[in-house]
């Protein structure tokens, strides 16, 4: 090719030319993979293995592949079931609905059962609500949720009553408290007691005016 045809050709972008009569590689329409050749497929073999347990553990692959994978699935399925069936499920404790009612001071809490007041413990219990400054506070059981209205969690729903009411203050119980648990707990004398006998209510009026001893 002269010069001027080279010239030409670049200014064409043609950077290679190839002669028409220049020999060329015959193209090939077979693929790397046909071409390769086949890899030899050996067993693995195992020293110093007695024949038996050769024999089993194939025996074993082979049950194993044969498994449909449905019937293991039921099988887990059926087992499962059978423990649930056997599991000891406890039913439901059932226990006898309560009231308590409670007042929330500065530094205490005056908690009392009003699940069945007379008039003359309401009257006092209402003046004691009106001596001091305080927010009320109730509880009612059973609990509203009827998932939740095992008579086991009975305690704990007493105390997570009070816990939410009394973050570092005094809980003073007036008499009994059902299903209360916490022994960190100031009893004091009943309402009735306290109408009996007027003097005991000096001791609760000391606690609300933080000047307990």
């Amino acid at each position: 090719m002269i010069g001027h045809q080279r010239s030409i050709m670049a200014a064409m972008g043609i950077d290679l030319w190839v002669p028409q009569a220049a020999p060329c590689q015959q193209h090939s329409s077979t693929i790397w993979r046909d071409q390769s050749a086949p890899e030899a497929i050996s067993e693995i073999i195992l020293k110093n293995v007695p024949e038996q347990l050769i024999v089993q553990a194939s025996t074993q692959l082979k049950q194993h592949a044969e498994t449909p994978v449905t019937s293991v699935v039921e099988e887990k399925i059926e087992t499962a079931e059978v423990v649930v069936s056997q599991a000891d499920i406890q039913p439901a404790l059932q226990i006898a609905a309560f009231n308590l009612e409670a007042i929330c001071l500065a530094h205490c809490v005056v908690i009392i059962d009003s699940t069945a007041l007379s008039a003359d413990q309401q009257v006092l219990w209402s003046n004691i609500q009106r001596a001091v400054s305080s927010d009320f506070f109730a509880l009612q059981w059973p609990f509203a949720w009827i998932n939740l209205q095992d008579g086991r969690g009975a305690g704990a729903y007493v105390q997570g009553f009070l816990d939410a009411i009394s973050l570092d203050k005094n809980v003073i119980c007036l008499g009994s408290i059902p299903h209360l648990n916490n022994t960190q707990v100031f009893p004091l004398a009943s309402l009735q007691q306290m109408i009996e006998q007027p003097l005991l209510k000096k001791r609760l009026w000391q606690f609300m005016q933080n000047k307990a001893e």
